[in-house]
């Protein structure tokens, strides 16, 4: 496995660079340990797993799977005003990496719904603070024509909304979730590598908005509204586990693996204390 940038205590880049040095770092790194293919992935093994599967673990994996491929695919398609709030080219360089990952990911679950679980992916998952991101992204493109005050404010929120919640929080939790699930029990090791995969390029984005989002708050005003946008978006981040599991119109058990909430509250909590230095309870 490439360089690992996934650890906690190694998650958000140094803040002794500028944040265009490490902006193109990680533009770097991107460029030398991000090209993995999705379509390379064998997944020859996921298929007899799955074929063999409990009704009840397919009709979860289907759920699981489908939150995933709909959240990538969502901010594949959305995510540029990102890149044009970033302030610098070597900032723009990188984020425009996450642009192309985002497609990647998106591919892989897109495969994935084809090639293993042989369906269309479900249209019944939830996720409230991905549906925002319609909202998000037209404050993102007003403010381009705004002064830069209002510039680096809708910045700000962007980061604590993607970087920050959905990518912090929901899908660092997803990976917690599929190990617990599927993984410990040595079952669908293609979707294994992909999902390390993805959170290899993830580690590198959330350590990026993690990192922005620490120095902004060191200014009071956005300190208020990242601890703000994290708790109106907490009962948002977990209608993704607190729902049920439908597929087809069957209910199907969540899997007592999962502890969806528990796992969302404690990754929540952590990435607030990343950002604000200190904990904070829900």
């Amino acid at each position: 496995m490439t360089e690992n940038v996934n650890k906690t205590e190694e998650l958000i880049p140094s803040v002794d660079k500028t944040t265009d040095e490490v902006a193109w770092d990680l533009y770097r790194k991107a460029i030398r340990f991000g090209t993995w293919d999705p379509a390379a992935i064998d997944l020859s093994q996921d298929k007899r797993d799955y074929e063999a599967l409990d009704e009840d673990l397919k009709g979860y994996l289907i759920h699981f799977c489908t939150g995933f491929l709909d959240a990538e695919e969502n901010v594949a398609l959305k995510f540029c005003p990102w890149i044009m709030l970033g302030s610098s080219t070597e900032q723009q360089a990188f984020l425009s990496t996450q642009l192309l990952e985002e497609f990647k990911h998106t591919e892989f679950f897109m495969r994935y719904f084809k090639e293993v679980i042989g369906r269309e992916r479900i249209p019944s998952v939830k996720n409230a603070v991905q549906q925002k991101l319609d909202e998000r992204v037209k404050k993102m493109l007003a403010a381009l024509d705004q002064g830069e005050e209002e510039r680096e404010e809708a910045l700000v929120e962007g980061l604590t909304h993607y970087q920050g919640i959905i990518e912090g929080v929901q899908a660092m939790t997803g990976y917690d979730v599929f190990q617990a699930v599927y993984g410990s029990k040595g079952l669908f090791p293609g979707l294994g590598e992909g999902y390390a995969r993805i959170k290899e390029d993830e580690g590198r984005h959330v350590g990026f908005g993690l990192r922005m989002l620490k120095l902004f708050a060191r200014k009071p005003e956005h300190a208020k509204r990242i601890l703000a946008l994290y708790e109106e978006y907490l009962p948002l981040i977990l209608i993704r586990y607190d729902q049920p599991v439908v597929v087809d119109g069957k209910e199907y058990p969540t899997p007592p693996e999962v502890k969806g909430r528990e796992r969302v509250t404690k990754m929540f909590e952590r990435r607030l204390k990343d950002i604000l230095g200190t904990s904070v309870t829900v």
